[in-house]
């Protein structure tokens, strides 16, 4: 079964196909390689946190970093 948190992580990758080079690039990966870490249906690949973190500096896309502070029990907020 493919977890909630797996595919908010393919959202984020495919969100915007415009910008999915510019985040491969961004994370040093081949824009297929990054395709294959973020599909939650390929058990061979998985995408590691130093690799999540370029995507989301990439993107501006922090929803998994607030899907995880909810998971913890904290509250993600921007600092003003």
């Amino acid at each position: 079964m493919v977890d909630e948190f797996s595919l908010l992580i393919r959202d984020v990758v495919m969100a915007d196909p415009a910008c999915l080079h510019k985040v491969a690039r961004n994370a040093g990966k081949k824009c297929s390689t990054l395709i294959r870490e973020a599909n939650p249906y390929d058990s061979g690949a998985k995408m590691g946190v130093d690799t999540l973190l370029k995507v989301m500096e990439s993107s501006g896309d922090v929803r998994p970093l607030a899907y995880m502070a909810r998971k913890m029990g904290l509250e993600l907020r921007k600092q003003a």
